[in-house]
């Protein structure tokens, strides 16, 4: 099977890192889990078991998969969690490897995530967990923080999205900073995700998700679509922080071209003309800071101004450097 690009170069890391010996023993995949992120798990088994066929992956004796199954679609700790943990403390059959593979790990609900922590925080030699999710931001910190991240989402996903449009406006025109033009600037940015709600609902549904009328189906429904909402605002803010990114290594290697965004190399270079590396650092570490904020449920209209002045231009710097050059 063809992989994509992105999909063949993470896995060729994993290559390497499995032949010198330092694999790790928990990996969160960032893609579909009916699509790339599925593939890369398997993929990267045939590596660690030395087997090709798809089919036989699912059946090996040493590979555990888990999936929604229940009418909740949740990943409970009874049923799935405590089995996996117990699976984990056996010995190989093989006496090799042993993996395990969650799809849709962000189904697994709270008591579910806590139950995996310590398998996480202590895992036995030769294990590997992989986690594989197209919403990772509905998973706990602790479980993000304890597995090593790849990304396997089509590359142009983000690209093609609705909100990109008026973002990518927004990055390549930011603010004044002046009071008015930054509150104008942070409702332009508002609107997208106000938007969300709806367009993560109607993702759900497609996925034949809808809620079937019981209380429970509503429940599920609701926090599927609150996770989608917290997966497309983080997109959101990874775009404006890979804008920033280009931005500060213009700071550093002027004649560099973006690596995030070279069709917009202009736009970048007179962002970054006249800024600090410090400033330029300052613009990146903002986009963490709202992130942060968001994440603590602190509303949209009170995190985003900081970052619209973050990034907002001093009106008066240019007429500094124009009168220090007239001086000179």
């Amino acid at each position: 099977m063809p992989f994509s690009k992105k999909l063949e170069g993470a896995l060729e890391n994993f290559r390497r890192a499995f032949e010198a010996g330092r694999m790790p023993h928990a990996l969160m995949v960032s893609g579909h889990p009916r699509g790339a992120g599925s593939d890369f798990a398997e993929a990267l088994l045939g590596v660690v078991f030395d087997e090709a066929e798809p089919a036989k992956l699912r059946q090996h004796v040493d590979i555990h998969w888990i999936e929604p199954e229940s009418k909740s679609r949740q990943i409970r700790v009874a049923e799935q969690i405590r089995p996996l943990i117990e699976f984990f403390g056996l010995t190989s059959y093989e006496g090799g490897w042993k993996a395990a593979v969650l799809l849709f790990a962000d189904r697994m609900n709270a008591s579910a995530q806590n139950a995996l922590l310590k398998t996480l925080e202590e895992p036995p030699p030769h294990s590997l967990l992989i986690l594989v999710t197209d919403a990772p931001a509905a998973l706990l910190p602790t479980i993000r923080s304890r597995s090593q991240y790849v990304d396997v989402t089509e590359d142009d996903r983000s690209r093609e999205a609705a909100w990109v449009p008026a973002v990518m406006d927004l990055l390549r025109h930011p603010p004044a900073r002046q009071g008015c033009e930054m509150i104008a600037w942070t409702d332009r940015l508002t609107a997208p995700l106000r938007e969300l709600e709806e367009r993560a609902k109607a993702e759900e549904v497609e996925r034949g998700e809808e809620a079937e009328g019981t209380k429970a189906a509503k429940e599920i429904l609701e926090s599927r679509v609150v996770s989608r909402m917290k997966e497309m605002r983080e997109e959101i803010l990874r775009t404006i922080q890979l804008w920033q990114r280009d931005v500060m290594a213009r700071v550093v290697r002027a004649e560099a071209a973006p690596e995030n965004f070279p069709e917009d190399e202009e736009a970048i270079a007179a962002q970054a003309e006249g800024l600090s590396f410090a400033e330029a650092a300052a613009r990146v570490a903002a986009v963490d800071e709202v992130r942060a904020l968001l994440e603590h449920n602190i509303r949209a209209s009170m995190a985003l101004p900081r970052l619209a002045r973050a990034i907002s231009k001093n009106p008066g710097r240019s007429v500094d450097r124009l009168s220090s050059r007239a001086s000179s």
